[in-house]
């Protein structure tokens, strides 16, 4: 094995969120026949130096299995995604585009949205 074979062994490409889904499943058929399912997510950045306060990922779902549990996921559940980052490119009016996503490879629902019980306090005047 050489040097540069044995220091590839050593990388990863792993990424584990805990995030808030932002956005419904959708699914797509691309040109080959196969499809995918896509969503977005939000995390909360921990230490924000901008103005930014939350991180908003990308998600895709190719495994049938992974598909079937995102299309039940609804805005607001918090879920625990397991992936592979990737980076996507198709072409546009003004050239190449691109975006980073995640491809999920398994995904687990933390909690489910409930929408809270708040009282209305409504006061009517004539």
């Amino acid at each position: 094995m050489t040097a540069l074979a044995q220091d590839f062994a050593n990388w990863e490409n792993a990424v584990t969120l805990v995030a808030r889904v932002t956005t419904e499943a959708e699914q797509f058929e691309l040109p080959s026949g196969d499809t995918l399912m896509k969503f977005r997510v939000v995390v909360p950045r921990q230490k924000p130096v901008t103005k930014a306060t939350v991180d908003t990922i990308d998600c895709v779902a190719f495994k049938p299995a992974v598909q079937r549990k995102s299309a039940n996921l609804e805005i607001g559940d918090i879920v625990e995604i397991t992936g592979e980052l990737r980076r996507r490119f198709w072409k546009t009016g003004a050239g190449v585009a691109s975006r980073m996503e995640v491809e999920v490879s398994k995904i687990t629902n933390v909690r489910t949205y409930t929408v809270p019980d708040t009282p209305v306090d409504v006061k009517l005047t004539f």
